[in-house]
This record gives structure tokens, sequence and C-alpha cells, in this order.
């Protein structure tokens, strides 16, 4: 009796982890915060190459004309941190569907929060994101509180915000999953 249920218990284990191995892991959809429900606050993000050197600052209204300019469908603001994990693998899925992404009008912005060596910052996104897309600091950490992404004074990591090309919000993801970036299309 005591080898069935062992071999019972086993068997059940192993199924709960092939199942679990292999699911598709989806992009966790948070609801907007208050101050992201009608349009986008606005916001202004350094700009920086891998050198320091100073490439102006990234605006709502530039982000915008950005846009415009290149016929998108969408925005992505991609919040992130180097230390992030989680940010590392849903920029590194985010880098593996960047031609779809770009092939279905996405204007991705990558949004540095709170770090301000931006030569380390620079190496550390081109080892997991393309290089065309927009790199913006917000070395002071006051993008995410504007826009109701902290909690009891943290912010959480990864945040991906999903904008229309007027940059109104359609949909908060916190974690990217298998899913991403199909989410984003419209």
């Amino acid at each position: 009796m005591g080898t069935i249920l062992f071999r019972l218990i086993f068997f059940i284990c192993i199924s709960f982890l092939v199942n679990f191995s292999f699911a598709q892991k989806t992009s966790e959809k948070l609801p907007l915060p208050k101050e992201l429900q009608n349009e986008l606050p606005w916001f202004a993000l350094v700009a920086k190459d891998e050198a320091g050197t100073y490439n102006g600052v990234l605006t709502k209204d530039k982000v915008k004309a950005i846009a415009a300019q290149r016929k998108s469908k969408r925005v992505v603001l991609s919040f992130f941190a180097t230390w992030c994990i989680p940010c590392r693998e849903g920029l590194a899925r985010m880098n593996k569907k960047a031609a779809e992404l770009e092939k279905n009008g996405v204007l991705v912005v990558l949004v540095n929060v709170g770090e301000d060596d931006y030569g380390k910052v620079s190496k550390w996104v081109s080892g997991y994101a393309k290089n065309e897309w927009l790199l913006g600091f917000d070395k002071f950490n006051n993008v995410p509180e504007n826009f109701g992404l902290k909690h009891n004074g943290e912010m959480p990591l990864p945040r991906t915000l999903i904008l229309d090309p007027d940059l109104r919000p359609l949909m908060l993801i916190g974690d990217e999953g298998d899913d991403f970036p199909n989410v984003a299309y419209p």
C-alpha cells in the first residue's frame, strides 16, 4: 500500500511540474491608476547615450510627435531598472519580437527609473533591447509617482504602459508574458 501511495504522489508531482514548466505565461494585466484614466500626465525624461552625452529631453509632446512621424499605432512605455530580473526578462522578450513590434506599428520607449549611471544603464539596455528604441532616464523617479504607479512609496517593476498614438493610456501590464507584445496591437 505504501509503495502504491508513494508512486501515486510521485506521478501527481511529476505531472504538476510538467504542466507548470510548459504552461504559457500570460501578461499580468493591471487596472489603470486614476492618474491614467483619461490621459497621460506630462513627463520629461533625460535622453543620453552610452557615453553619457546629453541628447535632449523626451517629453510627452516629443514622444507624441515621434509616434506621428513613424505612423505608430501604439506606444509602449516600458519602465525598468537594471537590478530588476523580471525587467531583464521582459526586455529580452520584447527584443525577440522587435521585428513584429515594428511591423505592427509599435513605438517602444524604455524608461529607466531612478538610476543615474547613464553609461552602465545604456550598456545594460544594449544587451537586452533594440538600439532604435527610445531610452529615457527618470533619474529622480518622479514619473511613476505622477502616473500613479508607486505603491507605498515604492515603484514595483516591471511596469509596461500601452498607449494609443495620441498617448492615451489603454492598458497597464505588470509582467510581460508569452502573449506580449500581441496584447499591444490594435
